[in-house]
């Protein structure tokens, strides 16, 4: 008969807990977020008509967006209010750069069209903070009618929403801005820019500060009437990381 052992057995270890997962926000306290952020930094930008009304706009967009988000795909992360900033101020500061560097004169109504609008920046965002007519162009069912809703529920009563490709839009009548965030292939831009636009009127492409344009690409803006390209630079933070960002703008000739 073999001794008993005087060690103890080790102790049955027990299985760790699964680490507790971090509750998500409701689409209320996603737009309070939202506004948080956005408030101490609007005034500066100098373009935004009435900064309380802009913010709770932009409150209702925000709770569209974490509503309708997950479902059709409008931003990486509808959910986030860091990213909601983020594509808000992206939206609002080209208007403001141009305005400083009198490429852009808000003392009047402007008829804005936007291409391409998806999840209404730069289109709603504008709408939101400016005294303006905006036409949102966007050929995706799904996203037109977020569009039209968000733009309800935001309570614009500036705002027309076109499901309807951009080159088969009829633009006879002259727009004082045109804008694109969802740049697809310039030269076409600049075929519709150069018919919507009045004489004096804007183009403005929302892209990033690597984003070039070729020799071919140029050539077809002055084909379209646009010359005067400018560039404005601007820096846009989303969590730890800085975007380098660039509204590229033309004049109608």
């Amino acid at each position: 008969m073999k001794p008993k052992s005087t060690e103890k057995a080790p102790a049955k270890r027990k299985p760790a807990k699964p680490a507790a997962r971090k509750k998500g926000l409701t689409p209320d306290q996603i737009a309070a977020s939202v506004r948080a952020q956005l408030a101490p930094a609007i005034a500066p930008l100098g373009v935004v008509s009435n900064t309380v009304q802009f913010l709770n706009r932009i409150e209702r967009l925000a709770v569209m967006l974490a509503v309708w988000g997950p479902k059709i795909n409008l931003t990486a992360h509808p959910q986030d209010p860091e990213e909601i900033v983020f594509h808000v101020f992206d939206s609002i500061i080209p208007i403001s750069l141009a305005v400083s560097l009198k490429i852009l004169r808000l003392g009047r109504t402007h008829r804005f069209l936007d291409i391409g609008s998806g999840a209404g920046f730069p289109g709603l965002v504008i709408a939101a903070a400016i005294n303006a007519s905006v036409t949102l162009v966007e050929a995706r069912r799904k996203r037109a009618t977020f569009l039209t809703e968000a733009a309800i529920e935001m309570g614009l009563q500036n705002v027309r929403v076109e499901c309807a490709r951009a080159e088969s839009f009829d633009v006879r009548d002259g727009y004082d801005v045109v804008t694109s965030r969802a740049l697809g292939n310039p030269a076409a831009l600049f075929q519709i820019a150069g018919r919507a636009l009045r004489v004096e009127g804007v183009l403005m492409l929302y892209v990033t500060a690597d984003q070039t344009f070729d020799e071919d690409t140029l050539a077809a803006a002055g084909e379209a009437g646009l010359f005067d390209g400018a560039r404005s630079v601007y820096d846009l933070r989303h969590g730890r990381d800085v975007f380098h960002r660039t509204a590229a703008t033309w004049v109608r000739r």
